[in-house]
């Protein structure tokens, strides 16, 4: 199945030299664009629900975290100011 998907890729890029050579008009350009597309999409291969339940519980946890330091930083930031900036006579 992968050769036969980068055999057909391979094709391509070969017809879009030769035609490179040819010096197509915009729409035909477009359409073999599109087709390079479409090929290369085939050759993608797509997570298993596992890993992507996976992956997106890493992503929030990373935000979760990332999250909270910004929290922290921001509130000692704050902070830092008011003890700088604060009349000392209240």
């Amino acid at each position: 199945m992968a050769e036969e998907l980068e055999t057909a890729s391979e094709e391509l890029v070969e017809k879009a030299k030769t035609d490179k050579a040819s010096k197509r008009n915009v729409f035909s350009r477009g359409v073999l664009f599109i087709k390079q597309v479409l090929a290369e999409l085939k050759k993608v291969t797509r997570p298993t629900t596992k890993e992507l339940v996976n992956y997106t519980g890493v992503v929030l946890a990373f935000v979760t975290v990332v999250m909270f330091v910004i929290s922290v930083l921001d509130f000692l930031f704050y902070q830092g100011v008011v003890f700088v900036f604060s009349s000392g006579s209240n």
